[in-house]
């Protein structure tokens, strides 16, 4: 019997959330009511409240289960990331397969610093070893990442709204260009 309910509690959950994911398309988060939820997903009020305190805790969700599998993604191809350029290469591919909800999210409508959280998150180690490997003081090397984490976010944002379109490999290899190139302005030079 806990099975059936847990199947029940999974299927009302992702309803609620592709209701949430479909109402993005046409209004910001902030001007949608719990009400449209539940209609859109068909399921009363005390049923969304059995499992979500607001619609930020449902959006919190979303995009925590998106983190999860990124990390999962991520660990499994652990071996196989080398270089910024490697991880770009994971990343675009979990972006793509995310698309539609990877775009709702990061719309006008959305959650704008969904994207900056995945890249802050993942690159958590990016200060330190420019510290330690490149000699970089710890204020360079914090303006370095703000300003990588600002562009990489802005370009991984038009990649998905022009429609994931350009070639994955690519794309990694220009950013992971734009990164080694701004980490040279910062690098103590040994003229």
């Amino acid at each position: 019997m806990a099975k059936t309910t847990d199947i029940r509690v999974q299927k009302t959950k992702e309803r609620l959330k592709r209701a949430l994911l479909s109402i993005l398309r046409e209004k910001s988060v902030d001007r949608i009511s719990i009400s449209e939820i539940c209609s859109a997903a068909n399921v009363n009020r005390n049923t969304f409240y059995a499992h979500y305190t607001s619609i930020e805790d449902l959006q919190d969700e979303i995009e925590g289960n998106f983190m999860s599998e990124l990390m999962s993604i991520l660990k499994i191809s652990g071996e196989m990331i080398h270089s910024v350029k490697d991880f770009m290469v994971v990343l675009l591919k979990v972006l793509r397969s995310n698309e539609d909800m990877c775009t709702l999210l990061l719309s006008d409508h959305g959650d704008k610093s969904f994207l900056r959280n995945i890249l802050h998150f993942a690159l958590p180690k990016a200060v330190d070893n420019w510290i330690s490997e490149l000699g970089m003081g710890e204020q360079d090397a914090k303006l370095l990442f703000y300003f990588i984490m600002g562009g990489a976010v802005n370009v991984l944002e038009v990649w998905l709204k022009d429609g994931a379109k350009d070639d994955i490999d690519e794309l990694a290899g220009k950013l992971n260009a734009l990164i080694l190139n701004s980490q040279a302005a910062f690098v103590p030079s040994s003229c």
